[in-house]
């Protein structure tokens, strides 16, 4: 939700609510939105690190996995493109206007997260980040096959050890040399995710709390060389899931049904959240003028309105395919 009242800012579509309030509370509520980003991927690594679990990670193990994400992640991700072309094609016919033309490559490239690699303009500009989304789940799962190739007993912890401390190493000097950074690899950003998944290995005893403890020093050493926010964002959040993790709270403290509600269709809001948006604006534009009491109720019938909307995504699209990923599972 954070991010949707980010891009509500971002849009321009609550000038005179921003205009009146203080500058500190337009920063903290609407500028920073973009910071759900960095709690994504680290919530994202504490989540797969959880899914795997003590599972021994073979080559058709990680084809498996990947399907059954793809079929969790793609179904859900493709029906939003198509939603997001329809809306596009509606807006074009309703202002009478030319449409930016979407061509097969660019769809091709969409379905398959290559469009940043490949060059081609996003179809919705949230998109990035699940390309990113499944580099990490796919180089998690590579290098946890790796160690698993070469541990001598399945309580073998050290080549996990191993693998993993390199790829730490790896995650700390990426951020520090601008060289490396490639436009669609996600390895800039690996520490994040990797945050997320040595939490969880903490709280469970597969790695003890000091090396986390040491990586996390390791990262604030590059965040005062480079003040990247997105790194300290990082560190906030996986250190803060680790302490209530540590409280024995991390089932208690979200349990309120509004907040289960967010969580259940927080995917299904992050995909449709933009068109949905800018549609409802669109609308709301007609018969409210811009003041800064109505810019707040616009902003409030457009965030229920994603609510609305995600929530009958999730019951048509998303938990079909949830459903059906849990299956593969199984089987």
């Amino acid at each position: 939700m954070w991010v949707v009242i980010f891009h509500i800012g971002e849009g321009g579509q609550i000038a005179a609510l921003q205009a009146v309030i203080p500058a500190w509370f337009n920063t903290a509520f609407f500028k920073a939105g973009h910071f759900g980003v960095p709690i994504f991927f680290v919530l994202s690594g504490f989540v797969i690190a959880l899914s795997i679990g003590d599972d021994r990670v073979t080559p058709s193990y990680t084809l498996r996995f990947g399907l059954r994400r793809s079929i969790r992640l793609d179904l859900p991700y493709w029906a939003s493109i198509a939603i997001t072309l329809a809306f596009a094609a509606v807006k074009a016919r309703m202002l009478n206007s030319g449409v930016d033309v979407t061509t097969v490559p660019q769809v091709l490239a969409h379905m398959f997260y290559l469009q940043d690699w490949l060059g081609y303009p996003p179809i919705n500009t949230v998109y990035w980040t699940l390309c990113f989304e499944i580099q990490f789940y796919l180089m998690f799962c590579i290098l946890l096959g790796v160690a698993h190739t070469f541990r001598a007993h399945e309580k073998d912890r050290r080549p996990q050890a191993i693998v993993f401390t390199l790829a730490a190493l790896a995650s700390i000097i990426w951020p520090l040399v601008p060289a490396l950074h490639v436009r669609g690899f996600a390895l800039p950003n690996w520490h994040g995710f990797l945050l997320g998944a040595f939490v969880f290995w903490s709280l469970k005893g597969i790695m003890h709390p000091r090396w986390f403890v040491a990586y996390a020093m390791a990262l604030t050493g590059v965040w005062s060389l480079t003040r990247d926010s997105f790194t300290a964002v990082c560190l906030v959040t996986a250190t803060m899931i680790l302490l209530v993790g540590r409280a024995g709270k991390l089932t208690e403290w979200l349990e309120a049904r509004w907040l289960q509600f967010l969580g259940k269709v927080s995917y299904s809001v992050y995909l449709l959240h933009l068109p949905i948006s800018g549609a409802a604006f669109w609308a709301l534009n007609k018969v409210l003028p811009h003041t800064p009491a109505l810019d707040v109720l616009a902003s409030l019938i457009v965030i229920a309105l994603n609510c609305v909307a995600a929530q009958l995504f999730w019951w048509g699209v998303e938990r079909p395919s949830t459903n059906l990923a849990k299956r593969l599972r199984k089987s």
